[in-house]
């Protein structure tokens, strides 16, 4: 429950698309993305954390891995993924 006139809290990507807006980035050609904080990072990763937990109803552990071992973690959930 939120109260009267407050937003709600969205665990969606909208949060970021409006930061991005607020911060004059509208995605048009010759813009850059603007720098986001480290504070502003962490808030983007809890929020996406807490909606991992809410769809898989898991607790998030996060792994330590080199950029090798992610990618082929990804290349091992494509290739078990059934189109």
């Amino acid at each position: 429950m939120t109260i009267q006139g407050e937003k709600q809290k969205q665990l969606s990507k909208e949060f970021v698309r409006e930061w991005l807006i607020e911060n004059n980035f509208m995605g048009k050609e010759g813009q850059t993305v603007p720098a986001m904080s480290d504070d502003w990072v962490n808030t983007i990763s809890k929020r996406y954390i807490e909606l991992y937990e809410k769809v898989i109803g898991k607790t998030f552990n996060p792994q330590q891995l080199s950029d090798a071992e992610t990618e082929q973690c990804i290349l091992t959930a494509l290739k078990n993924v059934e189109l």
